[in-house]
Protein backbone atom coordinates (compact mmCIF):
# COMPACT_ATOMS: atom_id res chain seq x y z
CA UNK A 1 0.00 0.00 0.00
CA UNK A 2 1.20 3.33 -0.46
CA UNK A 3 3.12 4.97 2.33
CA UNK A 4 0.84 8.01 2.28
CA UNK A 5 -2.62 6.43 1.63
CA UNK A 6 -2.00 4.24 4.34
CA UNK A 7 -0.34 7.31 6.49
CA UNK A 8 -4.06 9.02 5.93
CA UNK A 9 -5.90 5.75 6.85
CA UNK A 10 -4.13 5.76 10.26
CA UNK A 11 -4.65 8.88 10.80
CA UNK A 12 -7.79 8.74 10.01
CA UNK A 13 -8.56 5.45 12.80
CA UNK A 14 -6.49 7.67 15.51
CA UNK A 15 -9.08 10.30 14.77
CA UNK A 16 -11.72 8.38 15.07
CA UNK A 17 -11.11 7.04 18.74
CA UNK A 18 -9.68 10.08 19.99
CA UNK A 19 -13.15 11.17 18.81
CA UNK A 20 -14.64 8.70 21.94
CA UNK A 21 -13.15 10.49 24.46
CA UNK A 22 -16.22 12.65 25.22
CA UNK A 23 -18.59 9.55 25.35
CA UNK A 24 -16.35 7.80 27.84
CA UNK A 25 -15.43 10.88 29.79
CA UNK A 26 -18.96 11.93 30.41
CA UNK A 27 -19.99 8.38 31.24
CA UNK A 28 -17.69 8.29 33.73
CA UNK A 29 -17.85 11.63 35.34
CA UNK A 30 -21.42 10.78 35.83
CA UNK A 31 -20.92 7.65 37.64
CA UNK A 32 -18.83 9.90 40.15
CA UNK A 33 -15.00 9.20 38.95
CA UNK A 34 -13.03 12.96 39.14
CA UNK A 35 -11.07 14.23 36.62
CA UNK A 36 -7.86 13.28 37.82
CA UNK A 37 -8.88 10.15 39.08
CA UNK A 38 -10.14 9.59 35.17
CA UNK A 39 -6.77 10.73 33.69
CA UNK A 40 -4.59 8.65 35.84
CA UNK A 41 -6.28 5.62 35.59
CA UNK A 42 -6.81 6.03 31.78
CA UNK A 43 -2.97 6.23 31.77
CA UNK A 44 -2.25 3.81 33.87
CA UNK A 45 -4.23 1.04 32.79
CA UNK A 46 -3.28 1.89 29.30
CA UNK A 47 0.65 1.49 30.53
CA UNK A 48 0.18 -1.58 31.55
CA UNK A 49 -1.65 -3.14 29.26
CA UNK A 50 1.08 -2.72 26.77
CA UNK A 51 3.42 -3.81 28.95
CA UNK A 52 2.37 -6.64 29.42
CA UNK A 53 1.39 -7.29 25.40
CA UNK A 54 4.83 -6.39 24.51
CA UNK A 55 6.77 -8.75 27.25
CA UNK A 56 4.57 -11.47 26.49
CA UNK A 57 4.88 -11.31 22.35
CA UNK A 58 7.31 -8.57 21.60
CA UNK A 59 9.35 -8.02 24.36
CA UNK A 60 11.96 -6.92 21.30
CA UNK A 61 9.96 -3.86 20.75
CA UNK A 62 10.24 -2.57 24.34
CA UNK A 63 14.09 -1.77 23.80
CA UNK A 64 14.58 1.72 22.67
CA UNK A 65 17.86 3.69 22.68
CA UNK A 66 18.34 6.12 25.69
CA UNK A 67 17.87 8.88 23.67
CA UNK A 68 14.77 7.93 22.29
CA UNK A 69 13.75 7.25 25.60
CA UNK A 70 14.03 9.99 27.04
CA UNK A 71 12.30 12.11 23.78
CA UNK A 72 9.47 9.38 24.52
CA UNK A 73 9.62 10.44 28.22
CA UNK A 74 9.48 14.31 28.04
CA UNK A 75 6.81 13.85 25.21
CA UNK A 76 5.10 12.10 28.01
CA UNK A 77 5.24 14.68 30.91
CA UNK A 78 5.11 17.76 28.69
CA UNK A 79 2.55 16.56 25.69
CA UNK A 80 0.20 14.63 26.87
CA UNK A 81 0.47 15.05 30.59
CA UNK A 82 0.48 18.53 29.91
CA UNK A 83 -1.85 18.88 27.20
CA UNK A 84 -4.51 16.94 29.10
CA UNK A 85 -3.97 18.83 32.95
CA UNK A 86 -4.49 21.76 30.88
CA UNK A 87 -7.74 20.92 28.98
CA UNK A 88 -9.49 19.86 31.81
CA UNK A 89 -8.28 22.90 33.86
CA UNK A 90 -10.37 24.68 30.64
CA UNK A 91 -13.45 22.93 30.59
CA UNK A 92 -13.62 23.21 34.98
CA UNK A 93 -13.63 27.45 34.09
CA UNK A 94 -15.10 27.47 30.58
CA UNK A 95 -18.57 25.63 29.13
CA UNK A 96 -17.39 22.37 27.25
CA UNK A 97 -18.27 23.98 23.56
CA UNK A 98 -15.65 26.84 24.61
CA UNK A 99 -12.74 24.30 26.03
CA UNK A 100 -13.16 21.99 22.71
CA UNK A 101 -13.58 25.33 20.31
CA UNK A 102 -9.85 26.71 21.92
CA UNK A 103 -8.15 23.00 21.77
CA UNK A 104 -9.13 22.25 18.19
CA UNK A 105 -6.87 25.60 17.23
CA UNK A 106 -4.26 23.36 17.30
CA UNK A 107 -4.14 22.33 14.14
CA UNK A 108 -3.54 26.33 13.29
CA UNK A 109 -0.80 26.13 15.57
CA UNK A 110 0.55 23.81 13.78
CA UNK A 111 0.84 25.02 10.58
CA UNK A 112 1.48 28.44 12.33
CA UNK A 113 5.00 26.79 13.79
CA UNK A 114 5.37 24.35 11.21
CA UNK A 115 5.35 27.27 8.41
CA UNK A 116 8.06 29.18 10.47
CA UNK A 117 10.53 26.94 12.28
CA UNK A 118 10.80 23.79 10.02
CA UNK A 119 10.77 23.94 6.44
CA UNK A 120 7.34 23.03 6.23
CA UNK A 121 6.04 25.95 4.48
CA UNK A 122 2.16 26.19 4.19
CA UNK A 123 0.91 26.28 0.54
CA UNK A 124 -2.13 28.71 -0.08
CA UNK A 125 -4.29 25.24 -0.96
CA UNK A 126 -3.41 24.34 2.52
CA UNK A 127 -3.76 27.33 4.14
CA UNK A 128 -7.66 27.55 2.12
CA UNK A 129 -8.15 24.40 3.68
CA UNK A 130 -7.46 25.08 7.33
CA UNK A 131 -9.56 28.12 7.29
CA UNK A 132 -12.34 26.35 5.54
CA UNK A 133 -12.18 23.25 8.24
CA UNK A 134 -11.56 26.02 11.13
CA UNK A 135 -15.06 27.67 9.84
CA UNK A 136 -16.59 24.30 9.86
CA UNK A 137 -15.63 23.24 12.92
CA UNK A 138 -17.13 26.47 14.82
CA UNK A 139 -20.29 25.56 13.06
CA UNK A 140 -20.35 21.93 14.09
CA UNK A 141 -19.48 22.91 17.90
CA UNK A 142 -20.76 26.50 18.19
CA UNK A 143 -23.15 26.30 21.87
CA UNK A 144 -23.18 27.34 24.80
CA UNK A 145 -20.32 30.33 25.76
CA UNK A 146 -19.58 30.54 29.17
CA UNK A 147 -16.50 32.03 31.32
CA UNK A 148 -15.94 31.30 34.84
CA UNK A 149 -12.47 31.92 34.97
CA UNK A 150 -10.69 34.22 32.35
CA UNK A 151 -7.56 32.54 33.47
CA UNK A 152 -9.24 28.97 31.76
CA UNK A 153 -9.08 30.19 28.40
CA UNK A 154 -5.39 31.06 29.13
CA UNK A 155 -5.14 27.04 29.71
CA UNK A 156 -7.46 26.14 26.59
CA UNK A 157 -5.29 27.53 23.96
CA UNK A 158 -1.87 26.66 26.44
CA UNK A 159 -3.52 22.84 25.80
CA UNK A 160 -3.88 23.52 21.97
CA UNK A 161 -0.75 24.50 21.69
CA UNK A 162 1.01 21.98 23.54
CA UNK A 163 -0.58 19.35 22.09
CA UNK A 164 -0.04 21.58 18.56
CA UNK A 165 4.11 21.11 19.95
CA UNK A 166 3.81 17.64 20.66
CA UNK A 167 2.71 16.47 17.04
CA UNK A 168 5.40 18.52 15.86
CA UNK A 169 8.28 17.56 17.57
CA UNK A 170 6.64 13.83 17.44
CA UNK A 171 7.10 13.64 13.43
CA UNK A 172 10.40 15.42 13.25
CA UNK A 173 12.09 13.53 16.52
CA UNK A 174 10.71 10.03 15.77
CA UNK A 175 10.87 9.03 12.79
CA UNK A 176 12.35 5.94 12.76
CA UNK A 177 11.23 4.55 16.07
CA UNK A 178 8.47 1.82 16.22
CA UNK A 179 5.50 3.63 16.79
CA UNK A 180 4.03 1.14 19.50
CA UNK A 181 7.59 0.95 21.45
CA UNK A 182 7.03 4.87 21.12
CA UNK A 183 3.94 5.18 22.75
CA UNK A 184 4.69 2.97 25.15
CA UNK A 185 6.89 5.24 26.70
CA UNK A 186 5.07 7.88 26.15
CA UNK A 187 1.80 6.81 27.84
CA UNK A 188 4.03 5.22 30.62
CA UNK A 189 5.94 8.57 31.78
CA UNK A 190 2.53 10.66 30.84
CA UNK A 191 0.86 8.64 33.50
CA UNK A 192 3.69 8.73 36.23
CA UNK A 193 2.97 12.60 35.60
CA UNK A 194 -0.23 12.38 35.69
CA UNK A 195 -0.46 10.33 38.91
CA UNK A 196 1.69 12.59 40.94
CA UNK A 197 -0.19 15.84 39.65
CA UNK A 198 -3.60 14.57 40.78
CA UNK A 199 -2.62 11.69 43.25
CA UNK A 200 -5.94 9.38 43.09
CA UNK A 201 -5.72 6.96 45.75
CA UNK A 202 -5.12 3.53 43.47
CA UNK A 203 -6.49 1.57 46.05
CA UNK A 204 -9.81 2.78 45.38
CA UNK A 205 -9.14 0.71 42.28
CA UNK A 206 -10.92 -2.29 43.67
CA UNK A 207 -14.56 -0.45 44.86
CA UNK A 208 -14.88 0.79 41.38
CA UNK A 209 -17.97 -0.58 39.51
CA UNK A 210 -17.62 -2.71 36.60
CA UNK A 211 -19.78 0.05 34.48
CA UNK A 212 -16.32 2.47 35.58
CA UNK A 213 -14.19 -0.43 35.43
CA UNK A 214 -15.49 -0.40 31.54
CA UNK A 215 -15.15 2.94 30.93
CA UNK A 216 -11.50 3.24 32.38
CA UNK A 217 -10.81 0.24 30.05
CA UNK A 218 -12.65 1.71 26.78
CA UNK A 219 -10.71 4.78 26.66
CA UNK A 220 -7.53 3.47 27.69
CA UNK A 221 -7.93 1.22 24.64
CA UNK A 222 -9.99 2.69 22.20
CA UNK A 223 -9.17 6.56 22.81
CA UNK A 224 -4.90 6.08 24.32
CA UNK A 225 -3.06 2.99 22.75
CA UNK A 226 -5.05 2.60 19.42
CA UNK A 227 -5.08 6.24 18.57
CA UNK A 228 -1.81 7.60 19.70
CA UNK A 229 0.12 3.89 18.19
CA UNK A 230 -1.35 5.26 14.64
CA UNK A 231 -0.75 8.88 14.85
CA UNK A 232 2.98 8.18 15.78
CA UNK A 233 2.72 5.75 13.01
CA UNK A 234 1.12 8.54 10.49
CA UNK A 235 3.52 11.20 11.39
CA UNK A 236 6.41 8.86 10.12
CA UNK A 237 4.54 8.88 6.75
CA UNK A 238 2.63 11.89 5.87
CA UNK A 239 3.82 16.24 7.33
CA UNK A 240 2.64 17.37 10.40
CA UNK A 241 0.54 19.59 8.62
CA UNK A 242 -1.59 17.53 7.07
CA UNK A 243 -1.82 15.04 10.39
CA UNK A 244 -3.07 17.80 12.16
CA UNK A 245 -5.60 19.03 9.68
CA UNK A 246 -7.36 15.26 9.37
CA UNK A 247 -7.33 15.80 13.23
CA UNK A 248 -10.32 17.17 13.23
CA UNK A 249 -12.48 13.97 12.09
CA UNK A 250 -11.89 13.68 15.89
CA UNK A 251 -14.80 16.79 16.78
CA UNK A 252 -16.65 15.01 13.84
CA UNK A 253 -16.98 11.59 15.45
CA UNK A 254 -17.92 12.99 18.96
CA UNK A 255 -20.59 14.52 17.52
CA UNK A 256 -21.71 11.90 15.08
CA UNK A 257 -21.56 9.84 18.26
CA UNK A 258 -22.69 12.21 20.77
CA UNK A 259 -26.30 12.21 18.45
CA UNK A 260 -26.20 7.96 18.26
CA UNK A 261 -25.53 7.46 21.47
CA UNK A 262 -26.88 9.86 23.70
CA UNK A 263 -29.39 10.84 21.46
CA UNK A 264 -28.19 14.54 20.97
CA UNK A 265 -29.71 16.34 17.96
CA UNK A 266 -27.78 18.12 15.41
CA UNK A 267 -29.02 20.94 13.97
CA UNK A 268 -29.03 22.21 10.09
CA UNK A 269 -26.25 24.36 11.47
CA UNK A 270 -24.12 21.41 12.92
CA UNK A 271 -24.53 19.61 9.74
CA UNK A 272 -23.20 21.88 7.77
CA UNK A 273 -20.40 22.72 9.88
CA UNK A 274 -19.56 18.36 9.36
CA UNK A 275 -19.95 18.91 5.91
CA UNK A 276 -17.59 21.94 5.24
CA UNK A 277 -14.37 20.23 7.47
CA UNK A 278 -15.15 16.97 5.49
CA UNK A 279 -14.89 18.80 2.53
CA UNK A 280 -11.38 20.71 3.30
CA UNK A 281 -9.83 17.57 4.27
CA UNK A 282 -10.46 15.60 1.10
CA UNK A 283 -9.65 18.66 -0.98
CA UNK A 284 -6.16 18.99 1.02
CA UNK A 285 -5.77 15.12 0.60
CA UNK A 286 -6.49 15.43 -3.02
CA UNK A 287 -4.21 18.53 -3.15
CA UNK A 288 -1.38 16.97 -1.75
CA UNK A 289 -2.05 13.90 -3.60
CA UNK A 290 -1.64 15.69 -6.88
CA UNK A 291 1.60 17.65 -5.88
CA UNK A 292 3.08 14.56 -4.86
CA UNK A 293 2.22 13.07 -8.58
CA UNK A 294 3.77 16.34 -10.28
Amino acid sequence: MNPRLRGTIEISIASAGFGFLGIFGKWAFSSGLSVGEFLSYRFTLAALLLWIFLLLFKPQWIRLSAKQTVIAALLGVFGYAFFSTLYFEAIEGLSVTLAALLLYTYPFWVNVFSHFFTHDKISKKEALCLIAASLGLVLLLWGHIEVKNIWAIAAGLGSAISYAIYVLLSGRLQKNVRPISSSLYVITFGAIALSLFHRPHFEAVQSLTSFQASCIFGIALICTILPLTLELAALQKLKSTEVALLMMIEPMTAAIMGALIFHESLSLRQLLGALVIAGALVVNTFARKSQQTV
